[in-house]
């Protein structure tokens, strides 16, 4: 795997079916353009946005239209050419440059059209288009909405099939549960329509683990109105600092009270409101949102709780318009601290279940460890954000996405120069490692729009899968026996090497 610790040297040198495979390739007719290593654009357009993670594609594909992406996807095919989609290019492991050197990347940013049906009010979305994109789009035409993330240059053909959280999803679910049919070029180069009646399996597998099992070269989605008011609200403490020994205590009791806060009733019943936790280097930011007028939420049992719940507070509250909000989100602390550009970083995650809220040990356990072990030179972050809602009123097992019954997701990640320090690495792995650890039932999970090339092979499957893994194992074998579509942590990738196919392989699903 291409994810290192320092700036990637030259290209592997090729093998005879790669050199094969590319001179086929050049003869290929395709609408959109090809590049390969040598050509201008090529060192530009390989660079990734993690740039800990740079693998070198074999090629990229700019493809126009679904024909462009079979033609190259049965082509790809043929040679034993691993083949992976890009859309906006936001891989925390640069698996849209296919995770590992040698893969064929097809790039979809030209397929970014949004066309919102003014009687049904579905609207049928390229895979190119970034969240922004969708967000004009929809507003121009209907005054409509999705739920979807905050980061607008993060591209619709993989949000949509992995997940897509964001401030909306409490109230109408994730990203992926907007979905209502795809159209997807599969390993043979054959392009199908996925829905609830219409290749029913592959529809499931593609809410959730999309990559694994095709190409989706359009959407189409349900929408909603816009809400005409948004509300964001802010405060801010700085809890202790590196020298001072109370420093974990102090952290792990703040954090306990907004585990307490976000599981009470009160927010729990109030699916227009969402909350967030970040943690920067000993300073603490609680922000979120809520659906309606700055009175409403003022007026609002969940606001007489927080100020009841959080004692001495600075809170802020301001009242904006839909697009003023849009801008709020993606502008706010947590987005600027990754942002769009390239820059080198690590990420690790953990779903929390409601019913195994993390304990007060595990949260005191967790804290020691960040105070004895944060590196001084390196910038941290620790993140919790709201889940639950809307999400959880899907079951686990009635698409690909197995988070469901998550109450928050808790990251961490950090930002640092190349060659990336292996004690920032150390440093993070042991967080989640601390947690774990204090917790062996807790049955934690991982978004999968988080990938972490860390996971250990043994684990990562049901760690972003769950229970649903054996079903998607045997829906691989069913769509994509060869392992088309792969990365190093793609749907039966851990069992299956490029010399084999799946069905060789005599997939046992883990349990």
């Amino acid at each position: 795997m291409d994810c290192i610790n320092q700036f990637s040297a030259k290209n592997p040198v090729k093998t005879e079916t790669q050199t094969a495979f590319l001179e086929a390739l050049q003869k290929t007719h395709i609408h959109g353009s090809i590049e390969t290593e040598g050509h201008v654009n090529y060192v530009i357009h390989t660079t990734p946005w993690n740039l800990r993670c740079q693998p070198k594609p074999l090629a990229l594909v700019y493809a126009n239209t679904a024909d462009d992406v079979a033609a190259v996807v049965k082509l790809a095919a043929q040679y034993g050419i691993p083949i992976q989609p890009r859309s906006g290019g936001h891989s925390y492991a640069s698996y849209s440059l296919g995770g590992t050197s040698g893969s064929l990347v097809v790039d979809l940013a030209a397929m970014d059209k949004v066309v919102v049906d003014q009687k049904t009010w579905r609207a049928t979305i390229g895979p190119g288009t970034r969240l922004k994109g969708v967000t004009d789009g929809l507003l121009k035409q209907g005054k409509r909405t999705i739920a979807h993330g905050v980061g607008l240059q993060v591209g619709m053909g993989g949000h949509a099939t992995v997940g897509g959280q964001g401030p909306l999803a409490r109230m109408y679910g994730l990203t992926i549960d907007h979905v209502v049919e795809m159209e997807v070029v599969l390993a043979d180069g054959s392009i199908v329509r996925a829905s609830a009646t219409e290749n029913s399996d592959l529809f499931w597998a593609l809410r959730g683990a999309g990559a694994s099992f095709g190409i989706v070269t359009s959407f189409t989605v349900i929408t909603h109105p816009i809400s005409t008011s948004v509300t964001h609200y802010s405060f801010q403490l700085t809890i202790g600092s590196p020298n001072d020994a109370a420093t974990p205590a102090k952290l792990a009791a703040f954090f306990m009270k907004w585990q307490e806060f976000i599981s009470s009733p009160v927010v729990l019943a109030d699916r227009t409101f969402n909350s967030t936790i970040v943690i920067m280097n000993w300073a603490v930011l609680i922000q979120g949102t809520r659906f309606g007028t700055k009175a409403e939420l003022e007026e609002s049992e969940v606001m007489v709780l927080m100020n009841k719940h959080f004692e001495n507070i600075d809170l802020k509250c301001r009242e904006l318009d839909w697009v003023a909000s849009g801008v709020a989100w993606e502008t706010d602390v947590v987005y600027q601290v990754t942002g769009s550009l390239p820059i080198p970083m690590y990420m690790k995650s953990l779903s929390v279940r409601k019913d195994k809220l993390l304990t007060q040990e595990a949260i005191t356990r967790w804290f020691e460890y960040l105070h004895k072990h944060a590196p001084g030179d390196t910038v941290w972050v620790i993140l919790g954000d709201l889940e639950g809602g809307a999400i959880s009123d899907v079951a686990n097992d009635a698409t690909a996405y197995a988070q469901r019954d998550s109450l928050f997701a808790l990251t961490v990640y950090s930002i640092a120069k190349l060659p990336f320090p292996d004690d920032v690495l150390a440093f993070l792995n042991g967080m989640i490692d601390t947690v774990n650890n204090a917790m062996p039932d807790g049955n934690f999970g991982v978004y999968p729009g988080y990938v972490d090339p860390l996971i250990p092979k043994s684990e990562w499957p049901t760690r972003y899968w769950g229970a649903n893994y054996p079903r998607l194992l045997k829906i691989k074998e069913k769509y994509d026996p060869n392992n088309v579509f792969a990365n190093p942590q793609s749907v039966g990738n851990h069992l299956v090497s490029r010399e084999g196919t799946m069905s060789a392989m005599h997939i046992t699903p883990v349990a």
